[in-house]
Protein backbone atom coordinates (compact mmCIF):
# COMPACT_ATOMS: atom_id res chain seq x y z
CA UNK A 1 0.00 0.00 0.00
CA UNK A 2 1.51 3.46 -0.69
CA UNK A 3 2.45 5.74 2.18
CA UNK A 4 -0.42 7.50 3.91
CA UNK A 5 -0.33 11.26 4.68
CA UNK A 6 -2.13 12.87 7.36
CA UNK A 7 -3.55 16.27 6.05
CA UNK A 8 -6.16 18.60 7.77
CA UNK A 9 -9.53 19.02 6.20
CA UNK A 10 -9.76 22.73 4.51
CA UNK A 11 -12.49 23.29 2.40
CA UNK A 12 -15.93 21.51 1.83
CA UNK A 13 -14.70 20.03 -1.30
CA UNK A 14 -12.77 17.86 0.42
CA UNK A 15 -14.79 16.59 2.75
CA UNK A 16 -16.75 14.23 -0.48
CA UNK A 17 -14.60 11.31 -0.07
CA UNK A 18 -14.82 11.56 3.83
CA UNK A 19 -18.67 10.68 3.44
CA UNK A 20 -18.26 8.01 0.99
CA UNK A 21 -15.82 6.71 3.43
CA UNK A 22 -17.90 7.11 6.63
CA UNK A 23 -20.62 5.66 4.85
CA UNK A 24 -18.29 2.33 4.22
CA UNK A 25 -16.85 2.16 7.34
CA UNK A 26 -20.29 2.55 9.72
CA UNK A 27 -22.41 0.73 6.89
CA UNK A 28 -22.91 -2.38 9.85
CA UNK A 29 -21.65 -0.23 13.07
CA UNK A 30 -24.15 -1.98 15.63
CA UNK A 31 -25.09 1.74 16.50
CA UNK A 32 -25.93 2.78 12.68
CA UNK A 33 -27.44 -0.81 13.09
CA UNK A 34 -29.89 0.47 15.54
CA UNK A 35 -30.21 4.16 14.37
CA UNK A 36 -30.45 4.25 10.68
CA UNK A 37 -32.43 0.76 10.54
CA UNK A 38 -33.06 2.03 6.66
CA UNK A 39 -29.18 2.26 5.32
CA UNK A 40 -28.95 -0.58 3.11
CA UNK A 41 -32.59 -0.21 1.16
CA UNK A 42 -31.90 3.32 0.78
CA UNK A 43 -28.15 4.19 0.74
CA UNK A 44 -28.94 7.69 -0.20
CA UNK A 45 -30.27 8.67 3.14
CA UNK A 46 -27.10 7.22 4.73
CA UNK A 47 -25.13 9.49 2.59
CA UNK A 48 -27.29 12.48 3.61
CA UNK A 49 -27.28 12.08 6.90
CA UNK A 50 -23.30 11.52 6.76
CA UNK A 51 -23.02 14.69 3.93
CA UNK A 52 -25.30 17.13 7.06
CA UNK A 53 -23.26 15.72 10.28
CA UNK A 54 -19.67 15.77 8.38
CA UNK A 55 -20.46 19.81 7.04
CA UNK A 56 -21.80 20.49 10.38
CA UNK A 57 -18.89 19.04 12.28
CA UNK A 58 -16.35 21.23 9.91
CA UNK A 59 -18.01 24.53 10.43
CA UNK A 60 -18.27 24.11 14.47
CA UNK A 61 -15.58 26.34 15.99
CA UNK A 62 -12.86 24.11 17.58
CA UNK A 63 -13.48 21.15 15.78
CA UNK A 64 -10.53 20.09 13.45
CA UNK A 65 -10.83 17.19 10.62
CA UNK A 66 -7.97 14.77 9.70
CA UNK A 67 -7.91 12.73 6.40
CA UNK A 68 -5.16 10.14 5.84
CA UNK A 69 -4.76 10.05 2.62
CA UNK A 70 -2.74 7.77 -0.17
CA UNK A 71 0.57 9.85 -1.43
CA UNK A 72 2.45 9.34 -4.63
CA UNK A 73 5.28 11.37 -6.00
CA UNK A 74 3.98 14.02 -3.76
CA UNK A 75 0.35 13.90 -4.85
CA UNK A 76 -1.91 13.71 -2.26
CA UNK A 77 -4.83 10.63 -3.46
CA UNK A 78 -7.50 8.79 -1.85
CA UNK A 79 -8.76 9.00 1.86
CA UNK A 80 -8.08 5.49 3.30
CA UNK A 81 -9.26 6.75 7.38
CA UNK A 82 -10.12 10.16 8.88
CA UNK A 83 -10.70 11.61 12.42
CA UNK A 84 -12.21 14.37 14.00
CA UNK A 85 -11.43 16.15 17.57
CA UNK A 86 -12.83 19.50 18.78
CA UNK A 87 -11.82 21.15 22.13
CA UNK A 88 -14.40 22.53 24.54
CA UNK A 89 -14.28 25.05 26.57
CA UNK A 90 -17.80 25.15 28.07
CA UNK A 91 -20.14 21.92 27.88
CA UNK A 92 -22.81 22.27 25.02
CA UNK A 93 -23.77 18.83 24.06
CA UNK A 94 -27.60 20.14 24.09
CA UNK A 95 -27.36 22.25 21.79
CA UNK A 96 -25.09 20.76 19.92
CA UNK A 97 -26.98 17.64 19.51
CA UNK A 98 -30.29 19.03 19.24
CA UNK A 99 -28.97 20.95 16.31
CA UNK A 100 -27.93 17.41 15.20
CA UNK A 101 -31.67 16.51 15.30
CA UNK A 102 -33.14 19.26 13.66
CA UNK A 103 -30.85 19.24 10.59
CA UNK A 104 -29.86 15.78 10.31
CA UNK A 105 -32.70 13.10 11.43
CA UNK A 106 -35.84 14.90 10.84
CA UNK A 107 -34.44 15.39 6.48
CA UNK A 108 -33.26 11.59 6.22
CA UNK A 109 -36.41 10.35 4.42
CA UNK A 110 -37.79 8.24 7.21
CA UNK A 111 -34.85 5.47 7.39
CA UNK A 112 -33.48 6.95 10.56
CA UNK A 113 -35.42 5.57 13.63
CA UNK A 114 -35.90 9.06 15.33
CA UNK A 115 -36.91 7.40 19.08
CA UNK A 116 -33.49 5.91 18.92
CA UNK A 117 -31.73 8.61 17.44
CA UNK A 118 -32.89 10.32 20.50
CA UNK A 119 -32.23 7.83 23.13
CA UNK A 120 -28.55 8.33 21.49
CA UNK A 121 -28.57 11.82 21.66
CA UNK A 122 -29.67 11.67 25.37
CA UNK A 123 -27.20 9.10 26.09
CA UNK A 124 -24.52 11.31 25.13
CA UNK A 125 -25.67 14.34 26.51
CA UNK A 126 -25.54 12.55 29.90
CA UNK A 127 -21.66 11.50 28.81
CA UNK A 128 -20.82 15.04 28.63
CA UNK A 129 -21.82 15.55 31.93
CA UNK A 130 -19.02 13.58 33.38
CA UNK A 131 -16.32 15.33 31.18
CA UNK A 132 -13.98 18.37 32.22
CA UNK A 133 -15.18 21.27 30.78
CA UNK A 134 -12.23 21.95 29.26
CA UNK A 135 -10.82 19.28 26.94
CA UNK A 136 -10.20 17.81 23.44
CA UNK A 137 -13.01 15.37 22.49
CA UNK A 138 -12.60 12.27 19.96
CA UNK A 139 -15.80 12.73 18.09
CA UNK A 140 -15.22 10.08 15.16
CA UNK A 141 -12.26 7.47 14.26
CA UNK A 142 -13.07 5.97 10.80
CA UNK A 143 -10.35 4.00 9.07
CA UNK A 144 -11.46 1.90 5.85
CA UNK A 145 -11.09 -2.01 6.05
CA UNK A 146 -8.29 -2.16 3.94
CA UNK A 147 -5.89 -0.32 6.34
CA UNK A 148 -7.34 -2.11 9.02
CA UNK A 149 -4.24 -2.77 11.54
CA UNK A 150 -1.75 -0.36 9.71
CA UNK A 151 -1.85 1.88 12.59
CA UNK A 152 -3.19 4.52 11.15
CA UNK A 153 -6.03 4.82 13.36
CA UNK A 154 -3.69 4.84 16.75
CA UNK A 155 -1.41 8.49 14.39
CA UNK A 156 -4.57 10.45 14.19
CA UNK A 157 -5.63 9.79 17.43
CA UNK A 158 -2.07 10.92 18.65
CA UNK A 159 -2.46 13.73 17.14
CA UNK A 160 -5.20 14.82 19.64
CA UNK A 161 -3.16 13.45 22.58
CA UNK A 162 -0.54 15.66 21.22
CA UNK A 163 -2.56 18.60 21.29
CA UNK A 164 -3.95 17.36 25.08
CA UNK A 165 -0.69 17.67 26.26
CA UNK A 166 0.76 21.05 25.01
CA UNK A 167 -2.45 22.50 26.71
CA UNK A 168 -2.76 20.43 29.94
CA UNK A 169 -6.38 18.81 29.16
CA UNK A 170 -7.53 15.71 29.11
CA UNK A 171 -8.67 13.80 26.20
CA UNK A 172 -12.42 12.31 26.38
CA UNK A 173 -14.21 9.78 23.83
CA UNK A 174 -17.23 7.42 23.35
CA UNK A 175 -15.95 3.98 22.33
CA UNK A 176 -16.99 1.24 20.14
CA UNK A 177 -16.14 -1.88 21.69
CA UNK A 178 -13.85 -2.84 19.02
CA UNK A 179 -12.06 0.44 19.31
CA UNK A 180 -11.96 -0.02 23.32
CA UNK A 181 -8.06 -1.80 23.47
CA UNK A 182 -7.06 0.81 21.14
CA UNK A 183 -8.01 3.77 23.36
CA UNK A 184 -7.00 2.06 26.56
CA UNK A 185 -3.42 1.13 25.17
CA UNK A 186 -3.19 4.82 24.87
CA UNK A 187 -3.78 5.79 28.66
CA UNK A 188 -7.79 6.12 27.81
CA UNK A 189 -9.71 4.75 31.01
CA UNK A 190 -13.70 4.09 31.43
CA UNK A 191 -15.68 6.67 33.69
CA UNK A 192 -19.22 5.49 32.17
CA UNK A 193 -20.93 4.49 29.88
CA UNK A 194 -23.73 5.22 27.14
CA UNK A 195 -26.17 2.84 26.41
CA UNK A 196 -28.51 2.72 23.22
CA UNK A 197 -30.69 -0.13 21.79
CA UNK A 198 -32.71 0.51 24.25
CA UNK A 199 -30.42 -0.22 26.72
CA UNK A 200 -29.28 -3.37 25.29
CA UNK A 201 -26.21 -2.11 24.06
CA UNK A 202 -23.38 0.46 25.61
CA UNK A 203 -20.52 2.55 24.73
CA UNK A 204 -17.71 3.20 27.49
CA UNK A 205 -17.52 6.51 28.02
CA UNK A 206 -13.23 6.97 28.23
CA UNK A 207 -11.01 9.90 29.51
CA UNK A 208 -7.31 9.92 29.26
CA UNK A 209 -5.90 12.21 32.08
CA UNK A 210 -2.81 14.61 30.85
CA UNK A 211 0.83 12.59 30.70
CA UNK A 212 3.48 14.52 32.90
CA UNK A 213 6.17 15.67 30.87
CA UNK A 214 8.87 13.58 30.51
CA UNK A 215 11.68 13.93 32.53
CA UNK A 216 14.61 14.75 31.30
CA UNK A 217 17.55 11.80 32.21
Amino acid sequence: MLPLRIIRISSLGQLEQLIDLACQVWADDPLFACVVPGRHEHPEHFRQMWSMHLRKEYGNTGTVILAACKEEDGEIGDAMAFAIWRRHVLIRYRVAFDMFYTLTFRQTGGSVSISDATEVMTGLRNAGRLYPAERWRLCWLGVSPKCQRTGIGKRLVQWGLDRCDEERVPAVLEASEPGRGLYEKMGFRQIGKSEFDKGRQIQPVMLREVQDAKKAV
